[in-house]
């Protein structure tokens, strides 16, 4: 069952009963995943404890897909190194 919001276009957002809070290695994790209504896949969002947010570039064609990736690459990079975000985190600019 997925749940719907509103978001900011006027575009249904729907979210995954996939998303799940999960806890790796004793590291808390948020697992977000959502699509626009009539969109052509799912999104994944990976949320720290300390709310460094990490959003794979590519859709899933299903909401399992996405939570299979999302837990898989936590535990091939170490949660703690995925919770520190590795060489993937991309600094933005104060």
């Amino acid at each position: 069952m997925a749940s719907v919001g509103q978001n900011d276009s006027n575009h249904r957002q729907i979210t995954s009963s996939a998303s799940k809070r999960i806890v790796e290695d004793g590291i808390p994790f948020k697992v977000d995943i959502y699509k626009l209504e009539g969109g052509d896949g799912w999104s994944l969002e990976v949320v720290t404890e300390n709310g460094t947010s990490i959003v794979w570039d590519d859709l899933f064609d299903d909401d399992q897909a996405a939570f299979d990736e999302a837990i898989s690459t936590i535990r091939l990079d170490g949660a703690a190194a995925f919770a520190n975000g590795g060489a993937n985190v991309v600094p933005f600019e104060n």
